[in-house]
């Protein structure tokens, strides 16, 4: 099966961050599912960040899969995750589809900044300016 469905992922400190675009069907969420899996750190806690905002929704199937995901990442040192998704429908629909999980694990933002100042306080240090995926970012820009 073909892969819909854009990402990018990098460590900085302890955490984990990823940056998606466009829509995802079940093969996509896999394979980025599969590179988180190898770039998550071992033995070490640490959070994850997600930036959403130029997602574009995904397949059922591949909203499905997301439990599964994030009961592996909170199993192998996850702590907590931030994800950031401006649009509000978009974000009840992740939410609703993926899995209501408490607010002290999973957090949704409609900006970077929020995110940065929650993963702060959660006890990882982070700013907009560690954002490692700018250039993603500006490439997978949304037009209206």
């Amino acid at each position: 099966m073909k892969i819909h469905g854009e990402w990018v992922i990098s460590l900085v400190r302890d955490v984990l961050v990823r940056s998606t675009a466009g829509s995802f069907n079940e093969a996509g969420t896999m394979a980025c599912f599969k590179e988180i899996q190898k770039k998550a750190p071992a033995g070490t806690p640490w959070a994850g960040l997600t930036n959403a905002a130029h997602w574009e929704m995904s397949s059922a199937n591949a909203l499905q899969a997301f439990p599964q995901m994030r009961e592996w990442a909170f199993k192998h040192g996850c702590v907590c995750l931030a994800v950031v998704v401006p649009s509000r429908i978009r974000m009840e629909i992740h939410q609703r589809q993926t899995g209501n999980l408490p607010e002290d694990l999973v957090h949704y933002f409609a900006a970077m900044e929020e995110a940065c100042a929650w993963l702060t306080a959660k006890g990882f240090p982070f700013s907009p300016d560690d954002y490692p995926h700018n250039e993603f970012i500006a490439r997978t820009q949304l037009t209206e």
